[in-house]
């Protein structure tokens, strides 16, 4: 039975399959995807539940072999990973999610055992790789309107998209990091693309994990081949930075002179 959970969160197209996956590796984690949006669990906590409902959601989690949470598809399809080292009852649920944001607040307050690894990429980066992604982005919906709110892609509790879904989430787990950094990591995608082993290390180190040949495996292939499509977790490096040269400059202009001078700054180099 689990005594720890760690939560992987990040806005949309932000690396958090990817990380999810590097946590997956691990023998000592079981993985699960987005509970809340699954059909099994769907919208059945709230910004009101409470530790209990809380618990009873994690030991209901841990327990399922539901296939959307597992992401069985997508292993079958090559596009996730399969590890075949794994603890036949791992420490540790890993649960990763871009939805309900509106509940990491109060998830902190309640759930003791908890700790969450916030991914943040460049926004251009982010809204880049959402306005190119088919089955992300809307068909016939306007890159040039949408990208700020995001407004086309939210059809339910719990979505954030766009630029100023982005700001206001990334500011809230600013905060967090701030106020409880023993349980709140900030990890810069960026980063991670560019030093993915010494980056990871501190990721595990932080979260109690050991780093295991399984790990350092994935790593190495998940960027040594690339595999195109928007939800493959197995991509070339130079993806990081295809927003230069790609996204219209009329966002890249807004989106860099919004953020320059603030707190969020930092996010742009």
């Amino acid at each position: 039975m689990f005594n720890n959970i760690i939560y992987v969160l990040g806005m949309p197209r932000s690396g958090t399959s990817w990380l999810g996956q590097v946590f997956d590796s691990s023998p000592q984690t079981r993985f699960r995807l987005s509970p809340l949006f699954s059909y099994a669990f769907k919208n059945q906590l709230n910004e009101h539940s409470t530790l209990n409902e809380w618990e009873e959601l994690f030991k209901r989690v841990y327990h399922t072999n539901d296939e959307f949470m597992e992401q069985t598809a997508r292993r079958e399809s090559g596009l996730y990973p399969t590890f075949s080292v794994k603890d036949e009852n791992p420490e540790f649920l890993v649960i990763k999610d871009t939805r309900f944001h509106n509940l990491t607040s109060q998830m902190l307050k309640l759930v003791d055992n908890l700790k969450i690894v916030v991914i943040v990429r460049n926004p251009c980066g982010a809204i880049y790789s959402w306005l190119n992604a088919p089955r992300e982005f809307p068909q016939g919906a306007d890159p040039l309107i949408e990208w700020r709110t995001g407004a086309c892609r939210k059809n339910g509790f719990g979505e954030f998209w766009g630029f100023d879904d982005w700001k206001e989430v990334t500011n809230m787990y600013l905060k967090f990091a701030r106020e409880i950094p023993e349980r709140v990591l900030i990890v810069r995608y960026e980063n991670l693309v560019d030093d993915s082993i010494q980056q990871i290390r501190r990721i595990f180190s932080y979260c109690g994990l050991d780093y295991t040949p399984q790990t350092e495996e994935f790593l190495k292939l998940s960027q040594k081949i690339h595999v195109d499509n928007e939800y493959a977790v197995f991509k070339n490096p130079k993806v990081k930075d295809m927003w230069k040269t790609g996204l219209q400059d009329v966002i890249k202009s807004a989106i860099i002179n919004e953020l320059n001078g603030s707190e969020l700054e930092v996010f742009l180099k």
